[in-house]
């Protein structure tokens, strides 16, 4: 009997195959899957660590008692601590945008009056409702944005569902580039295959695997020296010339200085014209490797900042005929202070002046009156500036009865007190003071009422301007 030769083994496969099943032991919860909704991955609503969470409960609950399994089980299972676990898990158990919890928590207790693990139950998939049918190995394989992009290119994948980078991006909450590296990092950890233009349109085509099939580093991502502002990794900014100050490695700082030597032919001694040696300004760090730099040459400094601030060189302020026959009598008794005041708070004084009579529709001899009288009122040394002053405590229509023809407490043209800024000061008075009693030594030099305190420019609050 001719014994036929044994055929050799089927070669192990990086991609497609059966050397992408998995390698030998693989325990049997890898090939689980679940029904994940959109609510929970699609909408925003809940965090990308709590869907991991309801992926694993859903598994966990698949079985007649329900999800059985402690808060640190459940953290170890997914590699967070406890307060991690429990923080997802309250996530999950308050009341979603549908005013519904995804996460249902029963309490047991043993007939001995012990307590049992509570059982834990997720939200069942509705008949109408769109959902991604994802395995639980990748949500407790890949980290956690990763695997709402893989939810998400699932589903495309089941309901033929062209996407771009832009969707993507807007569905992670991060922008086109970083969509565009997340997509890459699950391509090469063998999660996802990308048939690039092959789609409609020149998009991409994504196939989803249940298991990676490749056997990848775990090592950190290398840092990406793309560059630039562009969305695209392939492109960066839309540069006609490069920079060797920004594209250069070599130029990298060390220990947190950054060194700058002028030491070539354009800035050296033997330049023309120059006597200076080269400057090191690595900075001013003594002992250690930070040896104490020079002093940096006056032809080499930059521009330092005058002691006296320089006279005003811009356009000067002009007026039509028209405004300045309205604010010259209004600003008459303040004319030998304006020379004071700044060419910009001047603007803005001419403005709230024209503003005022133009749009509030106030008399320019009322304004006129409010600044002689405030003028009177103001001593010579509490005028330090005078633009601010005006600005700010003369022109602002101010009173407490709100009346159109009183201006801080008095009257237009008359300049009597007003009897109804008198009152609601009298009443707040009798409300918020009590009844003062012994001498008075301060008075008031309008209207003679006493005080036993200072005055202040020796007016009590109703003789007084707000």
């Amino acid at each position: 009997m001719t014994r036929l030769p044994e055929l050799p083994a089927e070669p192990r496969h990086s991609r497609g195959g059966a050397g992408g099943a998995g390698p030998a032991g693989t325990p049997a919860w890898h090939r689980q899957k679940v029904k994940v909704p959109k609510r929970v991955w699609g909408r925003g609503a809940y965090s990308p660590g709590a869907a991991a969470y309801w992926v694993q409960i859903a598994a966990l609950a698949q079985r007649a008692d329900g999800c059985r399994a402690g808060v640190a089980t459940l953290a170890g299972y997914l590699g967070d601590a406890k307060r991690t676990a429990e923080r997802y898990l309250a996530e999950l158990s308050a009341p979603g945008p549908d005013g519904v919890p995804e996460l249902t928590t029963v309490r047991h207790t043993r007939p001995d009056g012990d307590g049992e693990t509570a059982e834990r139950r997720t939200r069942p998939v509705g008949r109408s409702e769109h959902f991604a049918y994802v395995p639980v190995l990748a949500a407790k394989m890949l980290r956690r944005p990763l695997f709402v992009l893989y939810c998400a290119l699932t589903y495309a994948e089941a309901t033929s569902t062209p996407v771009t980078a832009a969707e993507l991006a807007a569905l992670l909450a991060v922008t086109e580039f970083s969509a565009r590296r997340m997509t890459n990092e699950l391509e090469r950890l063998g999660w996802i295959t990308v048939h690039r233009r092959a789609g409609v349109h020149g998009r991409h085509l994504y196939e989803v695997h249940d298991q990676p099939l490749a056997v990848v580093d775990g090592g950190p991502d290398r840092p990406h020296t793309d560059g630039g502002s562009g969305a695209c990794a392939d492109g960066g900014s839309l540069a006609i010339k490069e920079d060797a100050g920004l594209t250069d490695e070599s130029s990298t700082p060390e220990r947190g200085g950054f060194r700058r030597r002028r030491d070539d032919r354009k800035w050296g001694p033997d330049s023309p014209g120059s006597t200076a040696p080269p400057v090191d300004t690595l900075g001013n760090r003594a002992g250690g490797n930070y040896p104490v730099a020079p002093a940096v040459p006056p032809a080499l400094r930059g521009r330092t900042r005058p002691a006296v601030r320089p006279a005003y060189a811009g356009p000067p302020l002009t007026l039509s005929r028209d405004a300045w026959g309205l604010l010259r009598p209004v600003l008459a008794p303040v004319a030998d202070l304006l020379p004071d005041v700044s060419p910009f708070m001047t603007r803005r004084i001419v403005r709230e002046v024209l503003r005022q009579i133009r749009d509030d529709g106030v008399w320019p001899e009322e304004i006129r009156d409010q600044v002689a009288r405030l003028r009177r009122w103001t001593p010579a040394e509490a005028l330090t500036d005078p633009g601010r002053w005006l600005l700010g405590a003369v022109l602002p229509v101010r009173s407490r009865c709100g009346m159109t023809g009183c201006h801080w407490g008095f009257l237009a043209h008359t300049g009597t007190p007003c009897k109804a800024c008198a009152e609601i000061e009298a009443a707040r008075g009798r409300a918020g003071h009590p009844p003062h009693t012994g001498p008075r030594p301060h008075a008031c030099t309008a209207c003679g009422w006493g005080s036993t305190t200072p005055l202040p420019y020796d007016r009590c609050a109703a003789c007084r301007p707000a």
